[in-house]
């Protein structure tokens, strides 16, 4: 049997568990959100000054030349924000991200 519905591109998706991996260092950073993963990606890459991600990117010029938007992937998704934040626990405490405070 096949599905009705179209499946949603990876950086389309919204309430979604996040990793960032730094292509020179393999710095990694675990997060959560709410909206589109493009738009919080783009954040973090250009506008967001207390990204986590920003300052390493920011402070790091040989990551940030090897640094682009397919350094992040979809880890896990939820339907509600308390599942999201309990799923994004548990991903940082299996991952043990180096950049999350």
């Amino acid at each position: 049997m096949f599905g009705v519905k179209d499946t949603i591109r990876c950086k389309l998706r919204t309430c979604v568990v996040y990793r960032f991996l730094c292509a020179d260092c393999n710095a990694c950073y675990v997060g959560e959100t709410s909206q589109h993963l493009s738009t919080r990606v783009r954040e973090h890459l250009v506008s967001d000054r207390t990204s986590y991600i920003f300052g390493h990117l920011h402070n790091s010029p040989q990551c940030r030349t090897l640094c682009s938007d397919k350094r992040f992937n979809s880890l896990d998704h939820a339907s509600r924000t308390f599942q999201l934040k309990i799923k994004e626990a548990i991903h940082i405490r299996w991952e043990k991200p180096t950049l999350n405070p």
